[in-house]
């Protein structure tokens, strides 16, 4: 999550332990007029994509919401304890086995 944060217009949000991702970017390929401007050879993502689901509250508010990498580090702090702010990542899993080719 502190990755996403260093860029520029990105945001995190957490609503019933769910972590999401928020892009605040318009597309480059969106015209004056609210148009895509490559419609017609708009990449899948975007085919597949649907408004359905979206919410359009401007006073909607979350659990919790994160700015900052600081803010996920203070977070972590507050809720994990300092001593785990050198290490916040899962363990490294064991390697794989080498396997012999016959």
């Amino acid at each position: 999550m502190r990755w996403f944060l260093l860029h520029d217009r990105a945001s995190v949000f957490v609503e019933d332990d769910t972590w999401y991702l928020l892009v605040h970017t318009t597309c480059k390929h969106l015209q004056s007029n609210n148009m895509c401007g490559i419609y017609h050879t708009r990449p899948q993502i975007c085919r597949d994509y649907s408004t359905d689901n979206c919410e359009y509250e401007d006073s909607w508010t979350y659990e919790k919401y994160f700015e900052s990498p600081e803010q996920v580090v203070e977070y972590v702090e507050a809720t994990l304890g300092a001593k785990n702010r050198g290490n916040i990542r899962s363990p490294e899993p064991p390697m794989l086995p080498i396997l012999n080719s016959v």
